[in-house]
């Protein structure tokens, strides 16, 4: 069963910036998300995910991560997450408000133990050569210093649909 999400999207300029290290990615031959055509695919940071979400998450979601908008998220550099195959995605480092959040919010979803990384994906589904062939492709770009998340959005896979939340 596919999760349903609670995300914060991205101000435009940064959207385009992750967007671009897409392409570059595609570009080469190795996976990546540009080539992922579903209109709710654009460059997130994932807050929650879970079978469902009660309307008190929902409302409790909203009462704690609209007053940090927009969040400066200082990337921290490239991370490659999982046993393979893997997962390239940009680290963040996020404000201990946020951070907060997410747990409060885990937690009203009888969320796992494992910790929260916060990140933005690039490519999934990597072999271990192919990690090392999109560090190369990153070798000569320069990541982007910081993201700015400027909305949550909650994506709901049973209706196939995203519902953004302006603050």
């Amino acid at each position: 069963m596919p999760a349903h999400s609670l995300d914060l999207v991205l101000a435009p300029e940064h959207d385009r910036a992750v967007r671009a290290r897409w392409d570059a990615l595609r570009e080469a031959g190795l996976p990546s998300l540009a080539t992922h055509r579903s209109s709710s695919n654009a460059p997130h940071l994932t807050v929650l995910a879970a079978p469902d979400f009660e309307e008190a998450v929902l409302e409790r979601a909203r009462s704690l991560i609209r007053p940090l908008l927009p969040c400066p998220l200082p990337v921290t550099g490239l991370t490659v997450l999982g046993p393979g195959p893997f997962v390239l995605a940009e680290a963040l480092a996020v404000p201990p408000d946020l951070h907060t959040a997410a747990a409060e919010l885990r937690r009203m979803c009888g969320g796992d133990d494992r910790p929260w990384v916060p990140h933005v994906t690039l490519a999934k589904r990597l072999d271990a050569a192919g990690v090392g062939r999109a560090l190369e492709v990153f070798s000569d770009v320069a990541p982007p210093q910081a993201l700015e998340a400027v909305a949550l959005r909650r994506w709901d896979p049973d209706r196939r649909e995203t519902m953004v939340e302006v603050p």
